[in-house]
């Protein structure tokens, strides 16, 4: 049986969001324990892995108990915010990107005047959590037949749950056309999960058997399981391993497998397997046992030495310390259990003693190699145990297979300290997979880069030009701050940092600070986004006009010097230009024949464009008028200053005429 999974599936970005804030840290290291109002995802088992690392549910803020809360994906209403602040309730904000943009548009409708209506389960807590924030009148719609006999506002708006079928959101949009006269649509069904179920339609038609996998209370996980009923194949909704049932595949050569957006990596991974060991079951009934085979068998004995274990023949398989896990354990206790399933090669069909001799390591070897070449093809990330730092990176594990992780390939960025990841267990891509060679290449990086461009999608959605943000100052470059904004970084060029001129970033900046940005520009297609600090802080060109009008003079310092002159700064964010012919009273080739940068001078506003934001200067003018101004006495003086030549001689002239 070929077993083939969805190109799209599990974990969404906004649920991967929402675990990893729950168990990025330990709560030592976080100093306050965490708890979530109400099961943070649609996944029992997930909830249950989280409190065996101690985040609790709790079913209200009054049983937070000093707890930091977690918001779950699904959202809530905003009374809980504001009852958080009354109390001094810590939060962490872990509502789905995608849900906060349809409370945002309901509330942004409700503010209008626009009555809202929500495509979706009514009592869905998502769909609950964006009526709290429509206001009143706003009703849930889960299919057309809710729209008999109500009679509706003039105007609509229309949102959806996040995970809702998209021929569903159509049919109620379409039928609100005709009952109200403004309908407005905000289209709020996320990308992921259109793409998650036609990826489940496309296999369902490639196979005969599919498998869901995910919490039967999730609606994106049923929804998922009908888009797969609808094409005919016969579908199977599951939540773990253990309720497959060998007689569903029974004569079947392909089964396929898709996952809602709640379900943990690691359940897949073994409803997977547990296919694969339905599918081996059909190689234990060969009359012949050969050396080499994998068979599947069950485990029916353990002592402290060996496991015992049935493959269906008249003799029963045995399998060493050595042989059952790597590296051997001192007790076979330690790794399985009466009744549990193993994946086994034959080493010695017949041993003197007339049993099976197995191996489950070298079983697990081989078909780890498939499901890490599996794994690559597909783009999906694996989990990996980091063991040790080794030469040009770290030494990691994935099915019991030693593989590598080059420096390089561990983070977006250098680490300095790779001994931080000993120890941990990490989700990575495989990008070289190489049997032959026993090679196999892992990078965290490139699955970070991957996240980030969906998380960068989803933020560069909610912004605008002109909207005024909070950001945090991630990285500097002499050039400018990259600012993280909300999951995406853009870039504040040191031209927009401040109406003065800025050198190097540094110089106003340092990493962390938190400082408010305007957005200017956007690129959606590049995911790139300008920002600007110094539009939010007074032009100094506005008061120019007053300080520096036409005639005054003023002292000022020299910024730059250029082979047409001086540019002098009158003030900060101000700057005017004295040109060559105005820097001296002789011939010049060079302002730094004049002046140097950072001298002060006197110069003399010839004229100013505050439109232009220019302003002509002059440091001969300014000396003119210094001079002027101090032979002015003397030019002005009353009292007489002795005979004159006119007084001696002026009675000549006179007598001419």
């Amino acid at each position: 049986m070929e077993i083939l999974t969805a190109t799209h599936m599990g974990f969404c970005y906004g649920v991967r969001r929402a675990v990893e804030m729950a168990i990025s840290t330990d709560p030592a290291s976080r100093g306050q324990k965490m708890v979530t109002l109400g099961p943070l995802i649609h996944s029992p088992q997930m909830i249950k892995k989280l409190a065996s690392e101690g985040v609790d549910v709790i079913d209200s803020l009054e049983d937070a108990n000093g707890a930091t809360v977690l918001i779950r994906s699904h959202g809530v209403a905003p009374s809980i915010y504001e009852t958080a602040v009354q109390q001094g309730i810590k939060l962490r904000d872990a509502t789905c990107p995608h849900v906060k943009k349809a409370q945002q548009a309901a509330m942004q409708f409700a503010e209008r005047g626009f009555q809202v209506v929500v495509a979706g389960e009514k009592n869905h807590q998502e769909v609950k959590s964006i009526l709290a924030w429509a206001g009143p009148g706003a009703l849930a719609v889960e299919k057309i037949d809710d729209l008999k006999g109500v009679i509706l506002s003039e105007k609509v708006g229309l949102v959806s749950q996040t995970t809702l079928e998209k021929e569903v959101f159509d049919s109620i949009r379409d039928e609100l056309t005709g009952k109200t006269g403004i309908l407005e649509v905000e289209p709020t069904i996320c990308s992921a999960t259109e793409q998650r179920q036609h990826a489940a339609r496309q296999l369902s038609a490639e196979v005969q058997v599919m498998i869901v996998i995910g919490g039967k209370n999730s609606a994106n996980t049923r929804h998922l399981a009908e888009v797969c009923h609808k094409t005919g194949t016969r579908t199977y909704h599951v939540e773990t391993a253990q309720e497959l049932e060998t007689s569903w595949f029974s004569g079947v050569e392909r089964a396929g497998i898709t996952a809602g957006a709640s379900t943990p990596d690691w359940i897949i991974e073994e409803v997977r397997q547990r296919m694969e060991n339905m599918e081996q079951v059909k190689l234990e009934k060969q009359d012949r046992l050969e050396k080499g085979v994998i068979l599947t068998g069950k485990v029916v004995g353990i002592n402290k030495e060996l496991v015992f274990v049935d493959i269906g023949q008249k003799s029963e398989g045995f399998v060493t310390l050595a042989e059952l896990a790597w590296p051997a354990p001192a007790d076979a206790h330690e790794v399985v259990v009466i009744g549990q399933l193993l994946s086994v090669l034959v080493l010695d069909p017949e041993t003197s003693e007339g049993s099976v001799q197995l191996s489950k390591v070298q079983a697990d070897r081989l078909l780890a190699w498939d499901r890490m070449e599996d794994a690559m093809q597909e783009g999906r990330a694996l989990d990996v145990s980091v063991s040790a730092v080794v030469k040009g990176g770290l030494s990691v594990s994935a099915f019991g297979i030693r593989c590598f992780m080059p420096a390089s390939q561990v983070d977006v960025g250098f680490v300095e300290n790779l001994a931080l990841f000993v120890g941990q267990t990490i989700s990575a891509l495989p990008i070289e997979v190489d049997r032959e060679k026993q090679r196999a290449v892992f990078s965290r990086r490139a699955l970070l880069e991957a996240e980030r461009q969906v998380s960068e999608a989803i933020a560069v959605e909610k912004l605008e030009v002109g909207l005024v943000i909070d950001g945090v100052v991630r990285r500097l470059a002499t050039f400018g701050a990259f600012v993280d904004v909300g999951g995406i970084e853009g870039l504040v060029h040191v031209s927009e940092m401040a109406w003065h001129r800025v050198k190097d970033a540094s110089d106003l900046l340092k990493v962390g600070d938190e400082i408010k940005v305007q957005i200017l520009k956007i690129d959606k297609t590049l995911r790139k986004v300008s920002l600007g600090m110094k539009q939010l802080q007074s032009d100094p060109w506005q008061t120019a006009v007053r300080d520096f009008a036409e005639g005054t003079t003023v002292t000022g310092k020299v910024t730059r010097t250029s082979k047409f002159g001086a540019f002098v700064e009158l003030s900060p964010g101000v700057e005017g230009l004295v040109h060559i012919s105005e820097l001296s009273d002789r011939r010049v080739n060079s302002a730094d024949e004049v002046v140097q940068m950072g001298q002060k001078v006197p110069v003399k506003v010839l004229g100013i464009d505050p439109a232009a934001k220019r302003i002509s200067l002059s440091i001969v003018k300014a000396q003119e008028d210094a001079e002027r101004k101090e032979y002015a006495p003397f030019l002005n003086a009353n009292e007489p200053m002795g005979a004159t030549i006119g007084d001696k001689l002026g009675h000549l002239f006179k007598n001419k005429e």
